[in-house]
């Protein structure tokens, strides 16, 4: 479980607060949850996704060869060996 050690406070509307509060009694969730979820999946499923693509693109980037699978795996089995 994550240790939560850092607090962030906001101001909402009452219309927001009430809005919210509704939607965490429909999924039986406190507040503070339902606003952690709805922050990581704003902000930081994004830039994880972004993350990941710039990865790949660097990986394609790199124009390796690349071989059938049984000859790369004899070839990564031989190179552990030969360490």
């Amino acid at each position: 479980m994550a240790n939560y050690t850092e607090r962030v406070q906001t101001v909402l509307t009452k219309e927001q607060y009430e809005r919210l509060t509704e939607l965490a009694e429909q999924e039986q969730k406190p507040l503070s949850v339902m606003i952690r979820e709805a922050v990581e999946e704003r902000y930081f499923v994004k830039i994880d996704q972004q993350k990941r693509q710039a990865a790949l693109a660097n990986l394609l980037a790199l124009d390796a060869p690349v071989a059938d699978w049984p000859q790369m795996e004899a070839e990564i089995e031989q190179g552990m060996l030969d360490e």
